[in-house]
This record gives structure tokens, C-alpha cells and sequence, in this order.
């Protein structure tokens, strides 16, 4: 079986008028091989009947015959490349199977992927939103503290100011009686 199968390589089974596979192959009597139409063409459109392989002249048209043992082979053969073709037919689908679930595979992870960027880009809009809530209500509240400290300040100096008045006020008032206690002994004496 080994060998029949090593024998059975495309090439030998090629017509070599059509390059393809033979369909109704017959044989000239020279022994090469073609397909019935190919040949029959062949011979119809030149004034000689050549072997188209060999050159070989015929003085007539040979009568071609099946070459029943080709003919099977051939069957053999295509019978054998349709099978490797229909398990390659059914491996391809298995391997598009699979690319499709892979594409599909990825495509969900881009899903993921942007979903978890959306997500990511609420929480960084919530983070940004709490901090600037954060140091708004930390600036209004040092705001409030400089403005307290400014009233407190002023505050502080008016009640120095009010205190300095009342110590001046009471210091002109210690001069002015000074004053009246130091004229008040001039008068005795004069």
C-alpha cells in the first residue's frame, strides 16, 4: 500500500496538453497518455496526427482506446485528494473555530478593558471632585481664620489705643493737677 500510495504523486497523473488532472484518459499507440478531449482537439486543429510527448507520426487518425488501468488510478487518486481536501476542509473550520473564539475572546477583553478605563476615569473624576471639596472648604476655613485673626488683631489694637487714650487722658490730667499744685505755692508766697 506504501508504494501505491508513493506512486500515486499528482504529477502522474497530469495530461500534458491541459497541465491538469486526466479526464478520460487514453493512450496513442505510442504509449503516452492524454486526456480524450485534449487529444481529440489536438488532432482536429493540425493537418498531422503527431503524439504531442514523443512526436510520433500517425499516416492516420489512431483509434484511441480508455486506458482502463489509468482511468482507475486516476479515480484512485481523486477519490484520495477529495478526502485530503475535505479533512483539510474540516481542519480549516476547526482552525477558523478556534481564531473566531480567539477574536471573540479578545474582543471581550477590549470590552474589559474599556470598561475598566470608564471606571477609572469616574473614580479619578470622583477623586478630583472630593478635592477640590476638600481644599475649597480648607480655603474658605483659612479664609476664615485670617479674617478672625484681623478682627482679633484690630480688635486688640483699638483696646490698646482705647487703654493709651485713658493712660494719656489720666497722665494730662496728673499734669494739669501737678500744674495747679505747683502755682498754688507761688500764690502763698506773694
Amino acid at each position: 500500500m506504501a508504494a501505491a500510495n508513493y506512486l500515486q504523486s499528482e504529477d502522474q497523473f497530469l495530461c500534458s496538453i491541459c497541465l491538469d488532472v486526466f479526464t478520460d484518459p487514453v493512450s496513442t499507440p505510442c504509449g503516452h497518455n492524454f486526456c480524450k478531449n485534449c487529444i481529440t482537439e489536438h488532432w482536429n486543429t493540425n493537418d498531422q496526427y503527431l503524439c504531442p510527448m514523443c512526436k510520433e507520426g500517425f499516416t492516420t487518425r489512431p483509434d484511441l482506446r480508455v486506458n482502463t488501468f489509468i482511468s482507475e488510478m486516476v479515480a484512485q487518486f481523486r477519490r484520495s485528494a477529495q478526502q485530503k481536501a475535505s479533512r483539510k476542509k474540516v481542519e480549516l473550520r476547526k482552525t477558523e473555530a478556534e481564531i473566531q473564539k480567539m477574536i471573540q475572546k479578545r474582543r471581550l477583553k477590549i470590552q474589559e478593558v474599556k470598561h475598566s478605563v470608564d471606571l477609572s476615569e469616574e473614580d479619578a473624576d470622583r477623586e478630583i471632585a472630593e478635592g477640590v471639596q476638600v481644599f475649597t472648604s480648607l480655603k474658605e476655613s483659612v479664609e476664615r481664620g485670617l479674617n478672625e485673626l484681623i478682627n482679633t488683631i484690630k480688635e486688640k489694637q483699638k483696646t490698646t489705643e482705647k487703654q493709651a487714650e485713658a493712660f494719656i487722658k489720666e497722665l494730662e490730667q496728673e499734669i494739669s493737677e501737678l500744674k495747679k499744685r505747683s502755682t498754688e505755692p507761688q500764690k502763698t508766697y506773694c
